[in-house]
C-alpha cells in the first residue's frame, strides 16, 4: 500500500511540474518574477522581456534577367532586432509590384517548425542589423502586359508588401511573432 502511494505522488510532482513549465512562460508570471539585468541568462531574457517588433527598411528591388515569360528579381532588405535578447528571424513573405500592380511573390527564410537543425533561419542578436538579399523568380502570366513591359524596359517602380514572422524559440519558452509591412507607398 506504501509502494502505492509513493508512486501517486510521484506522478503529481512529475504533473504539477510539467503544468509549471507550460504555464509559466505564457502568463507573464516570470516577467514579474525575473529580473531585468544585463547578467541574465538569453533563455530567461527571452521570456521575461515584452519583444518589441523588428525593423524593417526596403533596400530597394533590381530585376537580374528577364524574358517574355520569367524574370529574377532581387531585393533587399535591412532588418534591425531592437530587442535585449536575440530574436529568430524565421520568413519574410512579400508581394512584389510593379507600379502598383502585383507581378509575384517572393519569400525568404521559413517558419521555424520545432528545430533549429538543417533550416534556414537567422538569429538577430540584440540591436544588431542584418542586410538580407533575396532572389525571387517571376512568372509573366500575361494578365498584366503593361506591367511586364515596364520591367522588361527597366522603367518599373518596384515595391513591397508582405509580413515578417520571427521568435524567441528557446529552451523555457516560444513567442511567435509577425509584423507586417508596406513599402509600396
Amino acid at each position: 500500500m506504501e509502494t502505492r502511494v509513493i508512486v501517486y505522488a510521484a506522478v503529481g510532482v512529475i504533473v504539477a511540474f510539467i503544468a509549471v513549465i507550460a504555464v509559466l512562460p505564457g502568463s507573464g508570471i516570470i516577467k514579474n518574477i525575473v529580473p531585468h539585468n544585463q547578467n541574465l541568462p538569453s533563455a530567461l531574457t527571452a521570456i521575461s522581456t515584452d519583444i518589441k517588433p523588428l525593423d524593417m527598411e526596403y533596400n530597394g528591388s533590381s530585376v537580374l534577367m528577364i524574358t517574355d515569360r520569367d524574370a529574377t528579381v532581387e531585393t533587399k532588405f535591412s532588418v534591425t532586432n531592437p530587442n535585449n535578447t536575440t530574436v529568430i528571424l524565421e520568413l519574410i513573405n512579400y508581394g512584389i509590384y510593379a507600379n502598383g500592380i502585383l507581378v509575384g511573390h517572393g519569400a525568404f527564410g521559413q517558419r521555424y517548425e520545432g528545430s533549429l537543425e538543417s533550416s534556414n533561419y537567422l538569429p538577430l542578436v540584440q540591436h544588431n542589423s542584418e542586410v538580407i538579399t533575396n532572389k525571387a523568380q517571376l512568372h509573366n502570366d500575361g494578365n498584366n502586359p503593361d506591367a511586364w513591359s515596364a520591367l522588361q524596359k527597366g522603367t518599373a517602380k518596384i515595391t513591397l508588401s508582405g509580413t515578417v514572422y520571427y521568435g524567441t524559440n528557446t529552451a523555457f519558452s516560444g513567442q511567435n511573432l509577425s509584423t507586417d509591412f508596406d513599402f509600396t507607398k
